[in-house]
């Protein structure tokens, strides 16, 4: 993964499937702890509970956090963490599942020791946020927990967005509080599910670029604040913001108290997305520039020209058709749903691949063919066509730098494969 050729192909596996991403976890224990009394069979009275954000880290599956719940039996004095971002990636076909979109995950639960000894040794933040919960809530917070150990309960359909290591403990507490975090937390952001992507993977740039290229329209929906904490942070933020009525109806804040368990010397999160265009544009003038130079010098008299524009052209072509052809798998025969409904398969098709075979021939044979040309100015046209949309407002899609990367060379190569230009 680390090579950028290999990262940056992979990415689109990683776009359609973001579990690896967002919170997901291998927990170095799973279950509950085989020693001393079950915190879940525990009385609210004798229990605090507070809400355990973690933050990122440097491997992809570490670079959105994570999110647990911690129960302390204040009569033993023992911390029990309970969180939602457990998979065992031997379990069999995991590779096919996640591909497809069919991974589930699973509730664990360990000692807070242990967690801090593995955040620690990772470098990422923990901070704790004590939550003010009546001991009814507490009770009722408990009895969710306990049915969600059950064996027939214990797994879930892990989604990257809309069900993940945050949501689940989101609704937990949503549910034991009678709806108040849900219906204060119906405000739009200005953000949406790629802008939030984006910007937390952006240290990565081919990481981003693939990711950018994956996620389809229904990724680029304004986003509530109910729906942006499917990220761990948000959820810290709204709940230490966050005033809830008593069973009197007076209201007090959620948080009681924060404590920072481990600190990170890792640089704080980025605020915003890159700005891809100011980046990919010159790439892509540059591409396209080299692309002209080369069309231009590879006559019939210069054999090692044509073959430098042959392999070149051939190169994106092919590159540009895989790409297409893993987009089109993953809004045909997936279940990621972010993945689907893409405009970037204007940009990058199967087409590439047939004309990546024709550019080859044509120039290395100092000659194109009228159907060459015609495929060539199909593939800029559908190009061009992404581009339109942006500029009539019909497209829902946040693709604009993308198209700056790939419209320039697909214009060249279709020039370049004017029969015209090819001496009889």
């Amino acid at each position: 993964m680390h090579p950028a050729i290999t990262r940056g192909l992979l990415a689109l596996a990683v776009a359609a499937r973001l579990a690896t991403h967002v919170g997901a976890q291998v927990a170095p224990s799973s279950g509950l702890p085989a020693t001393g009394p079950d915190p879940l069979h525990q009385t609210g009275d004798n229990v605090t509970v507070s809400l355990l954000t973690m933050g990122n880290g440097e491997e992809v599956w570490e670079l959105f956090g994570h999110t647990a719940i911690k129960i302390r039996d204040n009569v033993s004095g023992r911390d029990t963490v309970f969180n939602w971002g457990v998979f065992d990636p031997r379990v069999p076909h995991f590779i096919a599942h996640f591909l497809q979109g069919l991974n589930y995950y699973q509730m664990g639960g360990g000692t807070l020791a242990q967690l801090l000894y593995a955040y620690k040794y990772m470098d990422r933040t923990v901070v704790s946020q004590d939550l003010a919960l009546s001991a009814t809530q507490k009770d009722s917070l408990l009895h969710l927990i306990q049915v969600n150990a059950r064996p027939e309960n214990l797994e879930y359909r892990y989604d990257y967005f809309q069900d993940n290591c945050a949501t689940r403990p989101r609704d937990l507490l949503d549910r034991v509080l009678g709806g108040q975090l849900r219906a204060k937390a119906n405000g739009l952001t200005g953000t949406t599910y790629r802008w939030q992507a984006l910007r937390l993977m952006q240290g990565d740039k081919p990481l981003v670029v693939g990711v950018n290229i994956g996620l389809g329209e229904p990724a680029d929906v304004e986003l509530t604040k109910w729906q942006t904490m499917f990220l761990p942070r948000a959820l810290h933020d709204f709940a230490a913001s966050l005033q809830v009525a008593d069973g009197a109806g007076a209201m007090h804040p959620l948080v009681t108290g924060e404590r920072v368990l481990y600190q990170s010397t890792r640089p704080a999160e980025r605020d915003a997305p890159p700005n891809m265009i100011a980046w990919l544009l010159p790439l892509g003038l540059v591409v396209a520039g080299l692309f002209g130079w080369l069309a231009i010098r590879a006559t019939p008299t210069k054999r090692g020209a044509r073959i430098a524009a042959a392999v070149l052209f051939c190169i994106w072509c092919t590159v540009a058709g895989l790409l297409g052809t893993v987009l089109t798998l993953l809004w045909s025969v997936t279940d990621h749903i972010f993945a689907h409904r893409n405009e970037n398969l204007l940009l990058l098709n199967p087409l590439w691949l047939v004309l990546a075979v024709l550019v080859a021939v044509s120039i290395g044979r100092g000659r194109a063919s009228t159907f060459t040309y015609r495929l060539a100015l199909t593939v800029a046209g559908l190009t061009v066509v992404a581009l339109l949309e942006h500029v009539i407002l019909l497209s829902r899609q946040a693709n604009l730098a993308i198209i700056a990367l790939t419209l320039p060379p697909a214009l060249v190569i279709a020039w370049a494969m004017n029969p015209k230009r090819f001496p009889r």
